[in-house]
């Protein structure tokens, strides 16, 4: 009974060991569909396989995330790029592009408000209407001032609003704006609210574009190298698994519990109905995408100066991901 009682004591305390030894990593985020990967790899523990724990906390815009960021209060952020991420680094602040979240087609939708379906028929009539985007500087005012230059027009030519992308579903069905740039599954609840689908935008702007990224603090990455190799690893057998998951089957069902776990939208159909987020496979970057980025926002008197692309991202944990892992093909 003695030697029993041994070796449970023994065996609890290496427990606890064990969990002692896991590190935990916050992460900000915009709640979207791009958080397939993260949550299938907390759900079905790749994450913890690495000795890792993963806390979400969901922010409006990734403007919101960068302050938190820079004070070391988060040691990650996934989002759209945004202006204040190349501003932020510009001012030498330490933040780092490092993994992909998603990429087009990500299926950003710019729905337009009921009662426009005889006017607005294409991007060339959204020319003078109020359009609702995340923040200024933000990614999907990039990708609707990129699908407005497709036709001849510019920022210039609308009235943009920006709101986080609950507060434009509700102004889409309110009539209180036009129309609104939407990523999934915000763009069907606005369609289901009384909006309707004019176009993807991201087949607009460019066939390969960067659309959403994980973002980490320099700081903490240079202290805990292995445990930011060990993330990587988790993260892109999540992406892997949330792409396996847009089939039909037992995943995908498993995929949408996840998404109305860790999301605001709780309606199953939505994420039933929508379409999915491209995601590289293997996590990699569209760097002459991020770049293009940086052009536009620099163009637009956003930029304080632009950066090389080595000043901005970091191939490194992707690449030692993929020794252990492998690659596949796009």
């Amino acid at each position: 009974m003695k030697r029993l009682k041994l070796a449970l004591l023994l065996g609890l305390t290496l427990l606890a060991q064990q969990a002692a030894a896991a590190t935990r990593i916050v992460i900000g985020a915009v709640p979207n569909i791009g958080d397939g990967p993260l949550i299938c790899a907390i759900e079905r523990g790749y994450f913890r396989e690495q000795d890792i724990e993963v806390d979400i906390v969901p922010f409006k815009t990734s403007s919101e995330m960068t302050p938190l960021m820079v004070r070391g209060d988060l040691a990650m952020m996934g989002g759209g790029v945004s202006v204040s991420f190349f501003n932020s680094v510009a001012q030498g602040m330490p933040l780092r592009y490092f993994v992909n979240r998603g990429q087009a087609p990500v299926w950003h939708s710019i729905v337009v408000r009921k009662g426009l379906e005889g006017k607005v028929k294409s991007a060339k009539d959204l020319k003078g209407l109020r359009i609702a985007t995340s923040a200024a500087g933000g990614l999907s005012e990039y990708e609707l001032g990129k699908t407005l230059e497709t036709v001849g027009l510019s920022l210039d030519d609308i009235e943009a609003k920006h709101l986080s992308m609950p507060q434009s579903v509700a102004a889409i069905q309110s009539g209180a704006v036009d129309a609104g740039v939407f990523v999934g599954p915000f763009d069907t609840a606005a369609i289901q609210g009384g909006g309707f689908h004019l176009l993807y935008a991201d087949e607009l702007v460019k066939p390969r574009m960067e659309v959403s990224g994980l973002i980490y603090n320099a700081d903490w990455a240079a202290k805990n190298t292995a445990a930011l190799d060990r993330f990587t690893v988790a993260y892109i057998r999540g992406v892997r698994c949330f792409l396996d998951a847009e089939k039909p089957g037992p995943l995908r069902e498993e995929m949408i519990d996840g998404f109305v776990k860790y999301s605001p939208i709780k309606d199953r159909a939505i994420y039933a109905d929508m379409k999915w987020t491209a995601i590289h496979p293997d996590g990699r970057v569209e760097v002459d995408s991020l770049m293009d980025m940086q052009d536009f926002y620099a163009r637009r008197g956003y930029l304080t100066k632009k950066l090389p692309q080595d000043a901005l991202f970091d191939p490194g944990p992707v690449e030692r991901a993929l020794k252990i892992l492998g690659a596949q093909k796009k």
